[in-house]
């Protein structure tokens, strides 16, 4: 497991695709704090291992790319990656009031966030919502995102899928379960988000 000695405070978010995760952790980075996408790590794998795909970051090959990753390098990979990150930029002489990782999947980053006295935030959006930011958003390499599908693909990260080690896999709903606050977000306004969700960052 990652060395967290020089690290004050850790901070996850979680929450399903298009809840406003990205905002939130850039809140934090504002805030003072080093941030690192989990999801980022897995999406740039995706686009290489998939580049074949007409959509090589769709939520299932991204799931395939992240399963993939943890039977590879172990279920901490990402995590690994992130205090990797860290440390290097601690190394060249920055500090941070903490370490902000965003979208948290995995029952082992977790369990390690909660293990060292972490928070674990879960945004909590609804499926029309989603569903519009993610069509409003479409970045290249994704589907054209219906309701069906958002569900479809969403439904490969809920719980573990057979004929794959238990350990591998993302389990949205042991992230959800775990979560230490449940933050909604269903704004219609970015701004309005960010300025309620300032409050949010300034009490951890």
């Amino acid at each position: 497991m990652p060395d967290t000695s020089a690290i004050t405070k850790i901070v996850g978010v979680a929450g399903l695709p298009r809840s406003g995760k990205d905002t939130l952790a850039e809140l934090f980075v504002e805030n003072g704090y080093y941030g690192v996408s989990l999801g980022d790590i897995v999406r740039d794998a995706s686009r290489i291992r998939h580049a074949d795909s007409p959509d090589p970051i769709s939520v299932a090959n991204m799931t395939e790319t992240s399963n993939w990753l943890r039977g590879e390098k172990g279920a901490d990979f990402a995590l690994k990656e992130a205090f990797e990150r860290f440390d290097k930029s601690t190394g060249e002489g920055n500090s941070y009031k903490g370490l902000i990782v965003w979208s948290i999947r995995a029952p082992a980053e977790v369990d390690f966030i909660l293990d060292h006295n972490g928070q674990l935030i879960w945004l909590e959006s609804s499926d029309n919502k989603r569903l519009e930011r993610a069509q409003r958003d479409r970045r290249p390499g994704e589907p054209e995102w219906t309701l069906e599908n958002l569900k479809a693909q969403e439904a490969l990260q809920w719980v573990p899928q057979p004929n794959i080690p238990e350990e591998s896999q993302m389990n949205i709903s042991y992230v959800k379960s775990k979560a230490t606050l449940v933050y909604s977000n269903d704004s219609d306004s970015i701004d309005a988000f960010k300025e309620d969700a300032k409050k949010l960052v300034k009490s951890l």
